[in-house]
């Protein structure tokens, strides 16, 4: 809901920005919450400012004009609720409102607004009546003061028993990009009436960089989460960089809740291949000399070059397929290959487990409707695609992978992988002498700026070892990256066999009492390596100048992290009840030097940290 009693036509002398066609209109917007955005100052001290101030220019209601006309409903523009709110910008102006994380249907929020923009006039016209007869300034301006008190009602009376998923923002830039401060911060009253009751947390600020034409944000609520669990008043506020004068127009700017996830499906990060009429022309017990499908090979390379794994499940001759994959010169490309007689159904969940990927993660490329139906039926997880479809897998966003270091590197760290296994199996059932053999050396230091695109890679891909359950597009990773209150650290590993590269990444909050790791994601590459058991033992024995007598892990379980859950378990974390976290006391873990330890975070020298006695058990099994 947007200020729009408070417009001036008289001031809007440029013609309304025109609208264009084509930006998405996301129907998956199930809920939304009631806020009243409105027009203030950046040094606001109402009403005393009014008298000293040389920017006051009094609005209709006396309140203080910060943009050039108000707000006007650009009937030109779609979104949720028909419109777009355009705004100019004046010197010090700001579209703030007052907080509210009650979430209720998008039906009755459009009803609400439209039967508030009819009360405003009305509540506007008696307003200067009730302010001289009681001399409250409040009732100078009735239908603010109205909307803001009734959004921090339904806020605190919700006390987050329901929560937005996201913050969302869409905007139309008609002009060059802008940038703007999203700021969320507890109201100064409730900082003053609840600061020596409760501890506030640091507001949420964040960056947001608007390119011309349309632009979509959109904020997990794990970004503002103390707001919603608090109950407590809060503001939300959207202000120029730079104080600049610049026009936006506003199509949503809302907490809201998804009927679906918003995404063009998951990330594939395995294609699996069929040979004959797929891979190549022709059937190769056919016809020993069948060439290469055109532009294949390019397809590998660009799959390879973004960090996509492929592999084979073919009915063919292993020797005779594998022979003429090295003549075509391809066969590197291909790993835990599964070339036989078996229904291509097991072949496929033979290569998820080989290479430790989730079946909803690959994808069969397959010329025979019969074997695409097999396994579209026997494993419904996985994508089945038609080889007649194969020139535009490029371009498919489900198939664009990374472009990352790490990403160019994964066919290669798999490959050293599948010589561990073959040397593991050597030691038989004693793993705990396998991993010492290994040489396991974990490398911690503080997040880098060049290391963005590999982060976020992790923080969109990872599943088995991410502890919160929790995936952040580019833009949530950004703002969390700006938050000076959390430590952010970035985990290599090595050993004797070659490197796995950037694994892990973790955010941690030191507090008094405990050491909070927010969230900890590790790449399935060093599953079992017993790693994020060396990175906690790490962050109790070298990062807690406080003495804290704690160390929590935030976990929400997911379909796929059971993973993380058993580390936890397996690293004598316990449960907190109704918490959603793992908790274990410092200096409970018996330090075992299975990997070593190297930090370029002030932490000395290198040091051997490994896993408790209950964790080499479990990793033994």
């Amino acid at each position: 809901m947007f200020e729009f009693d408070q417009y001036e036509s008289k001031l809007h002398h440029d013609a309304p920005a025109a609208a264009v066609a084509g930006y998405p209109q996301d129907g998956a917007v199930a809920k939304l919450s009631l806020l009243s955005w409105g027009e203030h100052c950046t040094e606001c001290a109402a009403p005393a400012c009014y008298q000293t101030c040389d920017l006051y220019q009094a609005r209709p209601d006396t309140r203080c004009r910060r943009f050039h006309f108000g707000i006007y409903k650009n009937r030109r523009f779609s979104s949720l609720r028909g419109y777009g709110a355009e705004v100019s910008f004046k010197k010090w102006g700001v579209l703030a409102a007052m907080g509210n994380t009650a979430m209720t249907s998008k039906g009755w929020v459009v009803f609400a607004e439209r039967l508030a923009s009819i009360a405003a006039p009305v509540l506007n016209a008696f307003g200067p009546l009730l302010h001289r007869l009681t001399k409250d300034e409040r009732w100078a301006y009735p239908a603010f003061g109205l909307s803001r008190r009734f959004s921090n009602w339904l806020h605190t009376r919700n006390k987050g028993r329901s929560k937005p998923d996201a913050f969302l923002l869409e905007v139309f830039n008609p002009a060059q990009t802008v940038r703007m401060q999203l700021v969320m911060d507890y109201d100064p009253e409730a900082r003053k009436r609840f600061e020596t009751m409760v501890h506030i947390r640091p507001r949420f600020r964040t960056t947001v960089e608007l390119p011309p034409g349309y632009s979509r944000h959109e904020f997990d609520r794990r970004l503002f989460q103390s707001f919603t669990e608090t109950g407590l008043p809060f503001n939300v506020s959207l202000t120029p960089e730079a104080d600049t004068s610049v026009r936006l127009v506003f199509l949503s700017a809302d907490f809201v809740s998804y009927e679906r996830k918003l995404s063009a499906g998951p990330q594939v990060k395995c294609v699996v291949w069929d040979l004959d009429n797929t891979m190549w022309q022709g059937i190769l017990v056919e016809q020993d000399d069948v060439r290469l499908r055109p532009k294949l090979k390019e397809l590998l390379e660009t799959f390879d070059d973004r960090g996509i794994l492929c592999s084979i499940a073919s009915k063919n001759d292993h020797e005779l397929a594998w022979q003429r994959l090295e003549a075509l010169g391809i066969a590197e490309f291909f790993l835990a290959p599964q070339i036989n007689w078996q229904p291509k159904s097991e072949n496929v969940k033979l290569i998820a487990k080989k290479l430790n990927i989730g079946l909803d993660s690959l994808a069969f490329v397959d010329d025979n409707p019969f074997e695409l139906t097999e396994v579209g039926t026997a494993v419904p997880e996985v994508l089945c695609i038609n080889a007649q479809d194969i020139d535009s897998l490029a371009d498919d966003p489900r198939f664009q992978g990374a472009k990352t270091a790490d990403a160019k590197n994964r066919r290669k760290y798999y490959q050293e992988a599948i010589v561990r296994e073959e040397k593991q199996a050597e030691f038989g059932q004693d793993y705990l002498r396998f991993l010492e053999y290994c040489e396991i050396r974990l490398e911690i230091h503080p997040y880098r700026e060049e290391e963005f695109d590999r982060v976020a890679e992790l923080a969109q891909r990872t599943n088995q070892l991410n502890f919160s359950g929790q995936k952040y597009d580019r833009v949530q990773l950004r703002a969390i990256l700006d938050r000076a209150d959390i430590e952010k650290y970035i985990l290599h590993c090595s050993d004797r066999f070659g490197a796995y590269g950037l694994i892990g990444f973790g955010m941690v909050r030191r507090q008094a009492e405990e050491i909070e790791i927010q969230d900890l994601m590790l790449s399935c590459r060093v599953q079992g390596k017993l790693i994020e058991q060396a990175f906690f033992s790490h962050l109790e024995s070298h990062h807690n100048p406080a003495g804290s007598r704690r160390i929590r892990v935030n976990f929400n379980a997911t379909k796929r992290n059971q993973p993380a859950r058993q580390a936890l378990e397996d690293a004598r974390f316990r449960a907190v009840e109704g918490d959603g976290g793992y908790i274990r006391d410092v200096g409970s873990d018996a330090a075992r030097g299975i990997v070593e330890v190297r930090c370029s975070a002030g932490c000395g020298e290198p040091h051997g940290l490994g896993a408790t006695e209950d964790a080499l058990d479990a990793a033994r099994g």
